[in-house]
């Protein structure tokens, strides 16, 4: 007897307040409604969101952050930002030589992930981009996926920083402001297992107030997790050493870490 095909779950009821699950041909959608139609013109169009915005006249690509493309924005999001953008998921690690950008369709898909994720850290006073859409491709066993997002316009990641104003008070001054968004993640609940300097945004002349990106992988808990602050600065005390400074010196990872702390 053959089995059939895992289909993605439903979970309407437990969607954000706002969002509302759509298909377009064989895309299943979730969107704000202010995106809704949007998404059904750019999947009617090229077939994907991200096929969409990598084409338009106005397009624009995020170097170093993968598959990302910007657009003029088609309507107001929660935040009106003039721009929004469409991130294709890609896997990483060893596996990504295998599926690429391929993902099980088991349990909840990444865009899915995601939107509860950055709406409960918006909820809870977390500095992240407002998602407007998330949008699934299955095909057989597997899915491919894209999400739309506002865009925090002319931002730099602390990877950008730390690069170009090594042991300066900027750099201290981001270093620290990154450090206190560990605790105020953890604080909400929140562990980012992906916290990195590529994933940390600050606007143009303003490194006290840190953006996250990037919370696909997150895990939201109702309770504190006294060690999820630890973990977080560990991790990101990896990346920012990884990242090093425009003068090739290499950074310790204990100086790094006094750095996070706002002890430097």
């Amino acid at each position: 007897m053959m089995m059939a095909s895992p289909t993605l779950p439903r979970r309407a009821g437990n969607d954000p307040a706002d969002y509302g699950r759509h298909r377009f041909g064989s895309a299943r959608v979730i969107a704000l409604p202010a995106a809704a139609s949007w998404a059904r013109e750019a999947i009617e169009a090229e077939g994907t969101l991200h096929d969409w915005a990598s084409s338009g006249p106005e397009s624009a690509s995020f170097a170093g952050r993968g598959e990302v493309y910007s657009f003029q924005a088609p309507a107001d999001g929660p935040d009106r930002r003039k721009r929004w953008a469409v991130r294709h998921y890609r896997r990483g690690g060893a596996v990504a030589a295998r599926l690429g950008d391929r993902y099980l369709r088991l349990g909840r898909s990444r865009p899915e992930r995601e939107i509860h994720a950055a709406s409960a850290a918006r909820a809870r006073g977390i500095r992240t981009p407002a998602v407007v859409a998330g949008a699934v491709y299955p095909a057989g066993m597997y899915y491919r996926c894209d999400l739309a997002t506002e865009v925090v316009t002319g931002a730099s990641t602390l990877a950008d920083v730390a690069r170009d104003t090594d042991g300066t008070r900027a750099w201290l001054d981001a270093m620290a402001a990154a450090g206190r968004l560990a605790t105020e993640l953890a604080g909400a609940g929140i562990l980012h297992v992906d916290f990195n300097a590529h994933n940390i945004l600050f606007e143009e002349g303003d490194t006290g107030r840190p953006w996250v990106i990037d919370l696909d992988r997150a895990r939201v808990s109702n309770r504190r997790d006294s060690d999820a602050a630890e973990r977080m600065l560990a991790r990101l005390t990896r990346s920012v050493v990884k990242v090093g400074t425009p003068t090739g010196e290499s950074l310790g990872d204990g100086e790094v870490l006094v750095a996070l702390r706002g002890k430097a």
